[in-house]
């Protein structure tokens, strides 16, 4: 604190020496003497036309009179006047002294040491102790851009001057650290900043480019932005900075640089935080180039008259702004219309100039009047020519002269600010030195007083009520602007306000007018909006995104999806989907045509079958029917009956139960259907292979009942081991799209790959052992069909596997369902069958003589080979010989359950 108060001490000491090379007579000035003097700085121009060329501390020039900060100024004078004019402050005059800072610091500096002469005077005391004095000016009120403001507040908050600005924004000013001084009637850049974002996200903008100035005002403002964008889900398309001094050498490069970026970026809106000057000259070469956005401004020049008169202005598409809270004191307009000198004593320069400017008679407005009144085309239009009122040229005394310009161009925001500060300072003052109706004209009064009883106190002259905050900030608000183009005239229609205590932003959109192609709100997305059925993949920016559809059974509702929703288990989707559908339920229905012809071929092998089992239990004593396996060809029957029984359970609406019953119940059936073949093989074998060598060993092992328990009761174990493990279990299946598949999972593949691995095991042994007795009698060809049916249940069950395997869906168990039918078909037709043929067309053949005949005479050709491979010594046998070796067969044939005599049963062999 020290420090500063050394540099700001050091400061006021040079300053005053660069006062005394200034001559102060020839400064513009509003000044009225009075008991207590309120100074005021104002941009009353907007800029210094030869700052960078200057030799001299004196050699300013100002140009371009703005007539909105005249306004301002008129407002402070038009304040302070209706106090001295009413009994506020009775026995007190309060005077004026408002000088121009024409936009410019150093410009705003040089006032200031003219305005506080005491306070900056070295001769105060030796050390040049400047917080000693005591300034005859009490309050300042300005200056409206920040950038000056912070200038002039460092020498002010040396003195503790209670300064009050009307417009200046920038958040550094809250610091009072750094300005304890510093007060202002409007809020300060983060408020504003806070509103814009608001908006943006009101209608759901997220690519946005920003233009700021390159002082505290714009810098200030752009830091709170890059701060809020990431928090509102908003990226930064462009930022560019810009000087702020408008005659800056660098400034048309940047000018070219950003009307560039504006043709080439597709961001839509464009935020532009700068001063009026600055934007007049972006926006004349946007219109050039053709460029239409949509612009947000801020309270810099959201209602610039200076920005709205530019020719063709409309061209430049949609502008949209934020405004202080528009008021108006009582009587200001009528004060603006009648500006006439009304204080002797009183000066005014700058009203002085503005009247010249609008109603004083140039050549160049005499030679366009000429031209006018000639009728001519292309007449000259400069822009001082559309400043010059139509009483130009026309009246004697332009001093007298009044319109409307002024309340025109005046920025109500600004100018009610303006009021607000006067009303703060005199309600301060009249809090101070009057009491009991009185005032005391002669009482010593420090600025620090003054300054405490401005922040402390509330005020309500106006109609309204407010108070400073803890940082001297006023939270009043701000009105949501919209340039509405009419008949060549721009209108500031306010379509909403900005609420700070609550931090909402209410718009009318139906008042909203959009300057665009569609006359709607632009689109101003990095990236398009998603589909519904789509969802964003984002970037390494957070706004930009790819649209990727939704995959297959997942949707998105709505638009900008982050993320796809899974479709529920019974539900389904394509690739892209906004909504899912309820999945279709598919199982092998009874009604199904594939299912039909299945069931028609099963139940045909059933009544094949009963039909079979009647004809054989008819004709249980013929030879075909013992051939095919006497007693045990009923286990056969019955075995393939139980077979194509669990075909039934393959079909329909499955359910546990039949899961689990199914599979076993094909695999014990088929798997005594094969033993019983198996046995029949065994007999075959025994019987003309193995009749001699092996004959005592095949009547002590040779027993069919133990042998077929046997080999099923293997089977059995295997399905239980299978029901106890991992048993068949039934399955809603959702891997195919559109359907909720019901089948059966067969739980252990590896048990059901056993199952049907042993019946195939079991099967090749028949096999093997009937191809091996192929060559026997003609009338004894069991072995062929044996042959035949296995061979075809093998072929059958090799293909099911890989078809098996690659088929999913309702076709699965159908495909179990070919192979079964496949299979017992093959016993029926190779097995079964044959027997039924001789039984009902070849009766005269079907008797035992002639099988007897048959053997004897395939033993006489095998007894034929084997003695002329042996010795080709043996004699030939003999009828009686053979006739002993068919005995034997017949002593191998299974023992009939009966009374009859043993040499019957023997007789009966065949």
């Amino acid at each position: 604190m020290l420090q500063q108060l050394l540099f700001h001490t050091l400061m006021s000491c040079l300053f005053w020496r660069l006062m005394l090379f200034c001559d102060v007579q020839k400064r513009p000035i509003a000044h009225l003497p009075g008991d207590i003097i309120i100074g005021g700085i104002f941009p009353i121009h907007k800029e210094v036309s030869n700052l960078t060329g200057r030799t001299d501390a004196n050699d300013f020039i100002c140009t371009g009179l703005q007539p909105r900060s005249v306004t301002d100024a008129l407002s402070m004078i038009f304040a302070i006047e209706q106090i001295n004019n009413s009994t506020f402050l009775p026995g007190i005059t309060l005077g004026y002294e408002i000088y121009d800072s024409c936009s410019d610091a150093l410009m705003a500096t040089q006032a200031m040491l003219q305005l506080l002469p005491e306070a900056m005077s070295t001769n105060n005391s030796k050390e040049c102790k400047a917080t000693e004095t005591v300034p005859s000016v009490k309050a300042v009120v300005g200056e409206e851009y920040s950038e000056i403001s912070i200038a002039i507040a460092r020498f002010l908050s040396l003195h503790f001057i209670p300064q009050i600005s009307p417009a200046s924004t920038a958040a550094i000013l809250s610091d009072k650290v750094r300005f304890p001084s510093f007060l202002r009637t409007v809020p300060n850049d983060k408020h504003q900043t806070e509103a814009m974002v608001k908006l943006i996200r009101t209608f759901w903008w997220n690519w946005v480019g920003i233009i700021s100035s390159d002082d505290d005002y714009g810098r200030s403002a752009l830091d709170f932005l890059n701060i809020l964008f990431p928090q509102h889900g908003i990226c930064r398309a462009f930022s560019k900075i810009v000087p702020s001094y408008g005659e800056h050498p660098d400034l048309p490069n940047v000018i070219t640089s950003i009307t560039n970026e504006l043709s080439t970026n597709k961001a839509n809106i464009i935020i532009i935080i700068a001063k009026g000057p600055f934007v007049v000259k972006l926006f004349k070469e946007v219109i050039r180039l053709n460029i239409s956005k949509t612009w947000i401004a801020s309270d810099a020049w959201s209602t610039s008259k200076e920005v709205s008169s530019i020719k063709n202005i409309e061209k430049i598409g949609t502008i949209l702004g934020f405004n202080f809270k528009e008021n108006r004191a009582p009587g200001i307009t009528e004060y603006l219309l009648n500006l006439n000198p009304r204080e002797p004593e009183a000066r005014n320069d700058f009203l002085k100039e503005y009247k010249e400017l609008r109603f004083g008679c140039t050549d160049e407005y005499r030679i366009y009047l000429e031209c006018i009144e000639s009728a001519l085309e292309n007449c000259s239009n400069s822009e001082s020519i559309k400043q010059k009122s139509p009483l130009a040229c026309r009246i004697e005394n332009i001093y007298l002269a009044n319109d409307d310009y002024l309340l025109n161009n005046t920025e109500w925001g600004k100018s009610h600010s303006t009021y607000m500060a006067i009303e703060a300072i005199s309600s301060a003052l009249k809090n101070l030195i009057c009491k009991d109706g009185t005032c005391e004209k002669n009482q010593s009064l420090s600025p620090q007083e003054l300054l405490k009883e401005i922040k402390n106190g509330t005020y309500s002259r106006s109609g309204e009520i407010f108070r400073f905050d803890s940082v001297g900030d006023v939270l009043n608000g701000y009105d949501v602007i919209n340039w509405q183009y009419l008949n060549h005239t721009t209108e500031f229609k306010i379509v909403g306000n900005y609420d700070i205590s609550d931090g909402i932003i209410t718009l009318n959109k139906s008042i909203f007018m959009w300057n665009t192609d569609t006359d709607m709100a632009p689109f101003s997305n990095c990236s398009q909006s998603c589909s519904p059925g789509e969802y964003k993949k984002h970037s390494d920016i957070s706004c930009c995104y790819e649209c990727i559809k939704c995959a297959d059974n997942y949707f998105s509702s709505t638009t900008d999806e982050t993320q796809c929703t899974k479709c529920q288990l019974f539900e389904w989707s394509n690739s892209g989907s906004s909504t899912c559908e309820n999945r279709t339920v598919q199982y092998l229905e009874w009604s199904n045509p594939f299912a039909i012809t299945l069931i028609t071929f099963t139940i045909s092998g059933l009544l094949l079958l009963l039909a079979i089992g009647i004809l054989f239990i008819k004709f249980s004593n013929k030879p075909p029917v013992r051939a095919a396996g006497g007693n045990y060809s009923y286990l056969i029957i019955a075995s393939l009956l139980s077979s194509l029984a669990s075909i039934f359970f393959f079909i329909g609406q499955p359910s546990h139960t039949f899961c689990q019953i199914r599979q076993p119940l094909y695999g014990i059936s088929f798997t005594l259907c094969v033993s019983c073949i198996l046995i029949k093989s065994l007999r075959i074998i025994f019987a003309f292979h193995l009749a001699n060598r092996l004959k005592k060993f095949t009547k002590l092992s040779y027993t069919p009942l133990a042998i077929i328990i046997i080999l099923t009761g293997i089977q059995i174990c295997i399905c239980v081991l299978w029901m106890i493990l991992r048993r068949p279990f039934y399955l809603e299946d959702y891997k195919i799209p559109q359907f909720l598949v019901l089948q059966c999972d067969e739980g252990s593949y590896v048990s059901f790959g056993i199952m049907l691995g042993y019946i195939g095991c079991l099967a090749l042994i028949c096999f093997i052992l009937a191809y091996k007795g192929r060559k026997l009698p003609e009338k004894y060809n069991e072995a062929r069909s044996i042959t035949f049916s296995m061979l075809i249940y093998i072929f059958v069950w090799i293909i099911f596997i890989p078809v098996y395997m690659n088929t999913s869906g309702i076709y699965l168990s159908a495909v179990q369902v070919v192979a079964i039918l496949a299979s017992v078909y093959g016993v029926i037709f190779c097995h079964l069958l044959p027997a039924c043929y001789i039984i009902l067309f070849k009766r005269k053949n079907c008797n035992r003589e002639l099988y007897l005949k048959s053997v004897c005479a395939f033993y006489r050709a095998r007894q034929r080979v084997f003695s002329i491979r042996n010795t080709g010594l043996q004699s030939q046998p003999t009828d009686s010989n053979l006739e002993a070796q068919v005995t034997n067969i017949s002593q191998l044939q299974p023992k009939r359950r009966s009374t009859a005599v043993t040499v019957k049963r023997r007789r009966k062999s065949f």
